[in-house]
This record gives C-alpha cells, structure tokens and sequence, in this order.
C-alpha cells in the first residue's frame, strides 16, 4: 500500500493543501455541506468526510440541519432529490487545521515542530537545549535531540545564522552549544522536515532545501 504523498506533491506553490485547506474552507463559510467543502478545495469527497466526521466527534462541527443534494437532473423537484447534512462550525481554534484522529481524540504528531518555531520566532538567539526547554509544554515535550535536529535542517536551508559557533567537549561539563538567531520568517506555519531529507515551507509551499541538490 502506498503511503501518503509528501506535502509539497500535493499542494501547488503559494497554496496549501488536504487538512489545512479544509480547514481554512471551513473557517471561511462557516456552514456548509460535503460537497460545497469539496468543491471549494477540488478534493476528493470521502477524503472530506472523514476529516469532516472527526472535527464533529472533537465537538469542532455541529451538524447543523439538512439540505436537498444537487442532482443536476432535468426534471427532478427538490423534494425528490437526497437530503445532504449541513455542518456548521462552533469551535474555531485558529489558523492551524486541528489534528486529529478517527475518534476525534487529538493528534500530538507534529506539534513539537510547532512549538519549536513559535519560539524561535519570539526569541532574539537561542541554542537547542534552550529550544527545548522553552517550547516544551505541559503536554507535549520537545526533547533536545529532536531540537537539535530541527535547528540543524532549518540552519541548512537558510532560516538561521550562527551567532555564536559551538564548542565540543572533551570532558563533563565543558563545551558549548550553537547559538542561532532566526532571520528567515515566512509566516506561522513551521518548516517541514520530510522523510525525503526535504525542507518543505507550507507558507510559501516551496521545498526550500534538498540534501542530494546541497549536499
């Protein structure tokens, strides 16, 4: 079975795509049927449902009444023709599509990522145990290895400038850590590490570095 498509091959350049452009939809009609959200997206409609069924178990949609579906048959009277749920949206919760599962339980993956540029982009510098330390929450932990690993991608693609370089250590207690300044803000969504060694920017949907053209 294959699996989900890179993000970047499913969004064209300055647009956004899957969850995020169903919830920027959402958020713009505030009521709306399955097929009006597919058809403002172009997305597949099963696709639609699904993200749509969650949002209203996590209490974000309410199915707020019914519609007659568009049969696009001559002749056909409304009163005929298939009833359509219309859902209605009670719960903003901001610019970012809420993650989450089937169930409408939330999703944690990804938001470490969040948190981590969220700081970089209020700090003045910081080093990645800062990092770590200042973008962990109460219920999501940014370990320092993961922000490590994120400063050193987003340096690579040009978000960041070395302050102040660091130093290894041969002994406990001794050495120091990279200090970073941001100097790249593209706007609120964070940079995207992929599985194809991509960093892929949802803000301007550009892939910004590739390690086999840089490296």
């Amino acid at each position: 079975m294959a699996g989900r498509k890179p993000v970047h091959l499913t969004s064209s350049a300055g647009k956004v795509g899957g969850r995020q452009a169903m919830w920027e939809a959402m958020r713009k009609r505030k009521r709306f049927t399955l097929s009006e959200l597919a058809n403002d997206i172009n997305a597949a409609r099963p696709a639609v449902r699904d993200y749509v069924v969650s949002m209203v178990k996590a209490g974000i949609l309410v199915v707020d009444g019914q519609t007659p579906s568009p049969t696009g048959v001559y002749g056909v009277k409304p009163t005929d023709r298939n009833m359509s749920d219309v859902f209605k949206l009670v719960h903003d919760c901001g610019i970012e599509a809420p993650r989450l599962r089937k169930d409408g339980s939330p999703c944690t993956q990804g938001l470490p990522r969040e948190q981590m540029w969220r700081t970089m982009i209020m700090s003045s510098t910081f080093n990645a145990w800062d990092l770590a330390n200042t973008a962990s929450t109460d219920t999501v932990l940014v370990s320092f290895s993961d922000a490590k690993d994120y400063l050193k991608h987003l340096q690579r693609a040009g978000y960041l400038a070395v302050v102040k370089p660091g130093k290894p250590g041969h002994k406990p207690g001794t050495g120091s850590l990279t200090v970073y300044r941001l100097i790249k803000k593209t706007g609120p969504r964070p940079p995207m590490v992929q599985r194809m060694k991509t960093v892929f920017d949802p803000n301007l949907g550009v892939i910004m570095w590739h390690e086999e053209v840089d490296e």
